[in-house]
């Protein structure tokens, strides 16, 4: 059976290859086409020179007629009342602005102050009152280390209450002090005095600092609320002359409009008269006709007779 097939299956192969080299070999047969060329007559060459003539025309006149409407007076209103719409905005922007900042200076100018009365009642109630607990002693004081307070700062120690433990700590006085109390309670109250006032006078300086910061924002807020008051004079101020100008404006025409009645009256005064003059005269001219006509026929008659 597989005798029987091998020449099947090779007469198959040759006819794929054989088919294969054909379609391989049909392209190069074949010569290339050339894309067709359009052969544009001298007619059809004018009349698209004619068309993008006509399409550069139209252009340049839109363009004419662009500059001529930019340069009418109606342009020009309108550029003017542009600059004002756009000078109006910077200015209410400006102004907007203006008042943010001031509102962001009164705001801090408040909170400064009142962290400034704060420190200020902390620290005269730490002046008056923590000299007075050098007075006594604590219990957890060590009475018997004098020469410790002279490497400590004062600043922690000294003008610090003891810390809370347990059990808390408390202050006594002695009826009668010994020598090393007696000793330790002179120096704390000569070095609790003396960081009391040196803290005061750190702090009055800080005081001193805050306050002219807040009178400079005090000094802006008010600045800032003048300019706003002049802001709103002036515009009020403005609103009256533009209200004048306006009334002015409509008396003028007014007055323009009466006067060019007066004017139509006149003239139409003038021209009846003129008419009734011409009438008259037209009136007077008939009837010497008619008078010269009756003479000559008497004349006439006259002679006949």
């Amino acid at each position: 059976m597989s005798t029987q097939l091998k020449p099947a299956t090779d007469t198959k192969l040759d006819t794929d290859t054989r088919d294969q080299m054909d379609a391989e070999q049909e392209p190069d047969s074949q010569p290339a086409r050339k894309r067709p060329r359009i052969d544009l007559g001298v007619g059809e060459r004018k009349r698209g020179k004619s068309m993008f003539g006509i399409v550069l025309g139209t252009l340049n006149k839109a363009k004419i007629e662009d500059k001529e409407r930019n340069a009418s007076e109606a342009a020009k209103k309108r550029q003017m009342i542009d600059q004002r719409l756009q000078a109006k905005l910077r200015k209410e922007t400006d102004s907007v602005r203006r008042s943010e900042e001031a509102k962001k200076d009164r705001n801090l100018a408040n909170r400064k102050e009142e962290e400034l009365q704060l420190k200020d009642s902390i620290y005269k109630l730490r002046r008056t009152h923590l000299p007075l607990y050098s007075h006594f002693l604590c219990t957890s004081d060590d009475t018997q280390s004098i020469d410790s307070m002279e490497d400590q700062p004062s600043s922690i120690t000294l003008l610090a209450l003891p810390t809370r433990s347990h059990p808390p700590p408390l202050f006594y006085l002695p009826a009668i002090l010994t020598a090393a109390q007696e000793a330790f309670l002179e120096k704390r109250k000569f070095k609790v005095k003396e960081a009391a006032e040196s803290e005061w006078s750190t702090f009055r300086g800080e005081r001193t600092a805050g306050i002219d910061e807040i009178k400079e924002l005090r000094l802006r807020v008010a600045d800032e609320d003048a300019r706003k008051k002049k802001e709103k004079k002036d515009e009020i101020e403005a609103d009256e002359k533009n209200q004048i100008n306006k009334d002015e404006e409509m008396t003028s025409e007014e007055s323009k409009t009466s006067e060019s009645k007066a004017e139509g009256h006149d003239s139409k005064t003038e021209a009846k008269s003129e008419e009734r003059e011409s009438k008259t005269e037209e009136m007077e001219v008939d009837v010497g006709t008619k008078e010269e006509s009756g003479m000559r026929a008497d004349d006439e008659d006259a002679v006949e007779y």
